[in-house]
């Protein structure tokens, strides 16, 4: 699948050279980078994606909560495909990219009931937009926007900023192009969703001794940088698609080949203490 959003979208936008850190970057970074690690989520909170066709069935999918507001799901028939299976986390989190209507189907503790679907919440966002809107993720972002693909391990390139997660996000505060919060922190060195993070440019990758899959996020990192866009319960996480054909309880051939090792790896090479949170 081509890169998703717009070539303008903040997620797929370059970070400027003469970016500079936020004046709380230090304090905040020492708060989520302590253990040297940002755990990446491939199997029980990786993402589940899947890409509609023309004979894709197509479902009117009900939203279970009915006190957030209109369901953003009402008047669409979402395609699922049939070997469809959501995420195995609490979260239930599952990503249908219909190409030839140009839309992503967002589903929040989605569920199948034998021949129907239901979901707790939904977004539905445009594929050729910003990455950002709606109700999948805490922040408002697309639950598609900066997760790290398969075939991005596979072909040795990220283009495009990372999701990342935290357990220290700023309550009721939160940074454009975020468009809500989530976070309970009322912590000095809070992070606020929608914050822009970046591994310092004037770190030398090829010092480092890094895995494939560490090198690529490095790179990234430093490029296009992550934004916050969620809680987690770690002080660091970044979203990573699940692998639909790997085996049971395994990240799947891909990623380990690239020294992703298992579920929540910490890719502790890449050096995590020198991320800096930008203005």
């Amino acid at each position: 699948m081509p890169q998703p959003f717009a070539e303008n979208s903040p997620f797929r936008t370059p970070i400027p050279a003469d970016a500079e850190a936020d004046p709380n970057s230090a304090a905040m970074i020492s708060s989520v980078g302590w253990d040297d690690s940002a755990y990446v989520s491939t199997i029980e909170y990786g993402i589940p994606i899947y890409t509609a066709n023309a004979g894709t069935p197509r479902y009117s999918v009900p939203c279970l909560i009915t006190t957030w507001g209109h369901c953003p799901f009402n008047g669409h028939r979402v395609p699922i495909p049939d070997d469809a299976l959501p995420q195995y986390g609490s979260d239930g989190s599952m990503v249908v990219v219909d190409p030839q209507n140009r839309k992503i189907y967002e589903f929040w503790r989605a569920m199948r009931e034998k021949h129907r679907w239901t979901t707790q919440f939904a977004a539905v966002n445009d594929l050729d937009g910003s990455g950002w809107g709606g109700a999948s993720t805490g922040s408002g972002a697309s639950r598609l926007a900066g997760v790290v693909r398969v075939a991005e391990i596979a072909q040795g390139s990220i283009p495009h900023a990372l999701a990342m997660e935290s357990n220290n996000v700023c309550a009721k505060i939160f940074r454009p192009p975020a468009l809500k919060t989530d976070g309970r922190s009322t912590r000095s060195d809070c992070i606020p969703e929608g914050a822009r993070l970046q591994l310092d440019p004037s770190v030398d990758i090829d010092s480092l001794g890094l895995a494939p899959a560490e090198r690529f996020m490095a790179e990234a990192l430093q490029r296009y940088g992550a934004y916050i866009t969620d809680v987690s319960a770690s002080p660091l996480s970044i979203s990573f698609e699940r692998d639909n054909t790997a085996p049971s309880g395994t990240v799947g051939k891909t990623y380990s080949d690239a020294g992703v090792r298992w579920d929540y790896d910490g890719m502790t090479d890449i050096p995590w203490k020198k991320l800096r949170v930008l203005k």
